[in-house]
């Protein structure tokens, strides 16, 4: 991790004789322990979540949902089967069969169901990621874009459970 700032502050002699102390048994530099003190300390109230920031604006939930996806705006309305692994207000994450024909940057189609619902959900997605996962499936990571409000609420609803 690089280090880019400088943090100075006042402190007592005892204080600073107990962190030299501390950096002295452990072989470190002083302002490697007095870090490593403050990492804990965040990390115990929770201020730190992690230190790779997040990218994505909500939060994912992991499923297994059966899916059907087909290439949107196409004369190919061919269903593929697949499986939805994780889903968010933002997209989801779909293992598809390997030899499925999907293109990064291409606009899908999804259809699947929620669990305790009877009527199936249809969401427009923008592929972002087609990665070869296992042998026979491949990942493939999707926004929504244009989906109906019901669709889109009911989602919502699940996931907030």
């Amino acid at each position: 991790m690089r280090k880019e700032l400088t943090i100075c502050f006042r402190t007592s002699d005892d204080l600073r004789t107990s962190l030299e102390k501390i950096a002295a048994e452990e072989r470190r530099s002083l302002s490697s322990v007095i870090e490593t003190i403050l990492y804990d300390f965040l990390k115990q109230k929770k201020v730190l979540q992690s230190l790779k920031k997040e990218r994505r604006r909500y939060p994912r939930k992991p499923v297994s949902l059966p899916t059907f996806v087909y290439k949107d705006n196409s004369e190919e309305q061919a269903l593929q089967p697949g499986t939805i692994v994780d889903i968010s207000l933002g997209g989801i994450r779909i293992l598809i069969p390997y030899d499925a024909r999907v293109d990064e940057a291409a606009n899908i189609g999804t259809l699947f169901t929620l669990p305790n619902e009877k009527i199936p959900l249809k969401m427009q997605c923008t592929v972002h990621r087609v990665i070869p996962s296992e042998e026979d499936v491949k990942e493939v990571g999707a926004s929504f874009v244009d989906s109906d409000f019901v669709s889109y609420q009911k989602l919502q609803n699940y996931l907030i459970q």
